[in-house]
């Protein structure tokens, strides 16, 4: 079994590079940008959770967050730690599928076959420029609050992907799942984000503890209350996997889905998005429609499930 670094040469060609003053190529260490703004936009994400395109899945989800803040992402550096060396081609083409869809180049990173790892480890780095900065803690008292995508939606494709015998044992039908192996393309949100941008004040995708971690956030970022009054969208095929699994699709990794903070909530819902409620006086927390307030983080389902599911640890 080979381990250690990958010698670049071995894959530099099957890369999609591009849109740099110095791209990677043996001998440079560092990759040259030429600076299209005031603010550099970065965010760095591993996928550790996911076996399946975990490539096309690490460069979506690291330019999710920086659609955040109302840029399209241009540049992503890409970290691959290999179980062994004959998955590198799966994982590269994934991130130059992703790369392809989002309009995002590769400027550099590394790659190697690291002893001990269960499963392949992607670490994307994504960056761009900005010329303003966007963030949460600008929401006052009266702003709403949206959602654009639908909850649950990266840990719908995950599941259905590495458990199907599991889900299909029970009774989850077979359209179902093939609905929901297919929405690894419902994943990016840069579309959707740069399109809503100049009408909101701030944006925020839903990843680790869901559409109702991403809410709980609002509210500490805004220290005030985030009162919901409508449930936020989700697909059958979610509703139908987390039944069967018994797991909260509220609480559902969600990557795809985020939200927006606005003061012109009839133009969000002329994008597609839906008003779910309000930033309101009172404390940082999460109140869902009058019924239950939150204050502590949410425990991330996936996590939870496949702790379980392995025996990762002790079952309640």
């Amino acid at each position: 079994m080979f381990f250690g670094k990958i010698p670049v040469r071995d894959f530099l060609n099957k890369i999609k590079i591009g849109n740099c003053e110095i791209c990677p190529e043996i001998g440079e260490d560092d990759a040259i940008i030429r600076s299209e703004g005031n603010y550099l936009v970065i965010h760095s994400d591993p996928i550790t959770e996911s076996g399946k395109d975990a490539g096309f899945l690490s460069v979506a989800v690291a330019c999710n967050d920086v659609n955040m803040k109302g840029v399209p992402c241009k540049w992503v550096l890409t970290t691959v730690l290999l179980t062994k060396k004959e998955n590198l081609d799966v994982i590269i083409d994934g991130i130059n599928e992703a790369c392809n869809f989002i309009g995002c180049s590769v400027v550099g990173g590394h790659t190697e076959v690291t002893r001990g790892l269960q499963q392949d480890i992607v670490v994307t780095t994504a960056f761009s420029f900005s010329d303003k900065i966007m963030k949460l803690s600008d929401g006052k008292v009266g702003d709403y609050i949206g959602v654009f995508g639908f909850a649950g939606t990266e840990g719908t494709w995950i599941l259905a992907n590495e458990f199907e015998n599991e889900l299909a044992k029970k009774g989850v039908k077979h359209e179902t799942l093939e609905k929901a192996k297919k929405l690894k393309y419902f994943i990016p949100v840069q579309e959707k984000a740069l399109k809503v941008k100049d009408d909101v004040i701030a944006m925020h995708d839903a990843t680790e503890g869901g559409i109702y971690q991403a809410l709980l956030e609002v509210a500490k970022a805004t220290r005030k209350k985030v009162f919901i009054f409508r449930d936020p969208p989700i697909l059958q095929e979610t509703l139908e996997i987390t039944k069967a699994l018994n797991i909260n699709p509220y609480t559902l990794i969600s990557s795809g889905a985020f939200i927006v903070v606005t003061r012109n909530p009839q133009k969000i819902e002329e994008f597609g998005g839906v008003i779910i409620g309000k930033i309101v006086e009172g404390e940082d927390v999460l109140e869902v429609k009058g019924d239950k307030v939150y204050k502590e983080d949410f425990e991330e389902e996936l996590v939870k499930f496949e702790s379980n599911y392995y025996g990762w640890r002790k079952r309640d």
